[in-house]
């Protein structure tokens, strides 16, 4: 290799082994910001969906997303990559497809980052008002939160690991200490377990309740984003995916079925209609105290930030990686000496995102009647069509790459099930849109599948346009390598 080889390499690497399989997972679960979840969906899932049986819900998203993460599993042994999706995209399809889904990819992190800081303004400005009177715009403390997530970016990723897993197991915490006080106190009308007979969740309800569900897991796919930063890539990304999948679906129906218990059975659906937004802070109040509604009120902003942070550092990580490849301005591709950060990509995501902010400030957007509610819908779109065209494409990249390491349920029929699974997610998405947003949508929905669809198409141009005039760097799109010596000038296969 020569010098300016090697000094590439250098420049344009994140840190090996910086972070192991809980650090990969607390950024993940960081990411479907738990207690937003518990406190924004849950009395949705209950209210709106199909009522007593809710917990289920998460048990059945939670045995999807496992059937996908076989195939994304087995796919990041192979590949690692700071794009993920679009990598394995490109490796399946063709680098033209993984372009394609970059774009697509970015803009659904972006407008999940987006409305996490309208979420996190919104509930920060509450709680400073009511504890000092001081009105700060909303805004204003979106682009503090900014600063602070674009130096954390900068910085030595363990560092952002540590202030993640601070902040994730204080939200935690406080909500398995009110899981605790009313299953101990017998709730409302006793412990029961009515809400785990499956007969009770196929019914009328249950395609509003998938849809809202799927919103609390945005974002779990980004174990394998730091794949090249993991210890021990083979094994942390697949602790860290599984793990993750299985321990939120579990606490999302464990505090789903303690709310059902808080009020019982005569009143926990009449509540969810009501008062959706008080349901898990009343009952915070009635078995724990008045005094822990404050401090689940700290950690709902702590808790967002920490969301917003988790994304920060994904969408960071995409630049790089799309940087690296020449898909996007090559200057993103490279690290901080120090640190081996994706700085340049830290500092573009918070550019971007003070643009966005101000200009949605500028247009009279409301944070959560707006910002929150419509980003959250649109986002949870963008993501399930990413993974079910990434399931797809693990079906076709080992259909050219037979493996003696993976059976036939890994290469092939846990991949294609998810692939018909999800791509039904997103009809329920679309078709429930309106119960998403609280309100008459419109061909909105419809609207929003199409901004993503021109988002893919952009991308796929680029790509073709890279193929004519750079067909070396094309071929490289999803293989994170540095620099192409002697690619093939036929097509490669993965575009046939």
């Amino acid at each position: 290799m020569s010098s300016s080889t090697t000094e590439a390499t250098t420049d344009q690497s994140l840190r090996s082994g910086a972070v192991g399989a809980p650090a990969i997972a607390f950024f993940v679960i960081a990411a479907a910001a738990p207690l937003t979840c518990v406190m924004g969906i849950t009395p949705l899932l209950i209210g709106h969906g199909v009522g007593m049986s809710a917990p289920l819900v998460y048990v059945l998203i939670g045995l999807v997303l496992l059937l996908f993460a076989v195939g994304y599993v087995a796919m990041s042994r192979r590949i690692r990559n700071a794009g993920s999706m679009y990598a394995y995209i490109a490796q399946g399809l063709g680098p033209s497809w993984g372009a394609g889904a970059s774009f697509v990819a970015l803009a659904a992190y972006f407008c999940s980052i987006i409305t996490l800081l309208g979420f996190f303004g919104y509930v920060a400005n509450n709680l400073i008002l009511e504890a000092t009177g001081v009105d700060i715009p909303w805004y204003l403390l979106c682009i503090a939160a900014i600063v602070i997530c674009v130096a954390l970016g900068r910085s030595n990723l363990e560092v952002g690991a540590k202030v993640l897993g601070l902040l994730l197991i204080a939200e935690l915490s406080i909500l398995l200490i009110l899981a605790v006080a009313v299953i101990f106190t017998g709730g409302a009308e006793g412990v029961t377990v009515d809400s785990w007979n499956p007969a009770g969740l196929f019914g009328p309800g249950l395609g509003v309740s998938l849809a809202f569900g799927y919103a609390s897991y945005i974002g779990f796919e980004q174990t394998a984003i730091y794949s090249e930063e993991a210890k021990d890539p083979k094994r942390s990304v697949k602790r860290a995916t599984i793990g993750a999948v299985i321990f939120t679906s579990l606490f999302y129906a464990l505090m789903t079925w303690v709310m059902v218990l808080a009020y019982g059975r005569s009143e926990a659906m009449q509540v969810a209609l009501q008062d959706p937004g008080n349901m898990v802070v009343t009952a915070a109040s009635d078995y724990l105290g008045q005094g822990v509604v404050w401090v689940i009120q700290v950690l709902v902003v702590t808790g967002s930030f920490a969301a917003v942070l988790s994304f920060h550092n994904a969408i960071s990580r995409y630049f790089f990686s799309l940087g690296r490849e020449k898909v996007l301005p090559k200057s993103l591709g490279y690290v901080r000496e120090v640190a081996q950060s994706p700085h340049r990509g830290s500092m573009t995501v918070g550019a971007v995102n003070v643009v966005l902010l101000l200009a949605l400030f500028a247009l009279g957007a409301d944070p959560y009647l707006d910002i929150f509610t419509w980003g959250a819908a649109a986002s949870t779109v963008g993501f399930v069509s990413l993974q079910a065209l990434c399931s797809w494409a693990i079906v076709m990249y080992f259909r050219r790459h037979k493996s003696t390491e993976d059976g036939l349920w890994t290469t092939t029929i846990a991949p294609l099930l998810a692939t018909l699974v999800l791509g039904a997610g997103v009809v329920l998405i679309v078709t429930n849109f309106g119960n998403l947003v609280g309100g008459e949508v419109g061909a909105a929905p419809f609207i929003v599948a199409l901004l993503y669809l021109g988002m893919g198409v952009i991308g796929f141009v680029v790509a073709e346009r890279m193929k004519r005039k750079r067909r070396n760097e094309w071929s490289a799109i999803g293989t994170g390598r540095i620099e192409v010596v002697a690619a093939p000038e036929e097509e490669p296969q993965a575009t046939r």
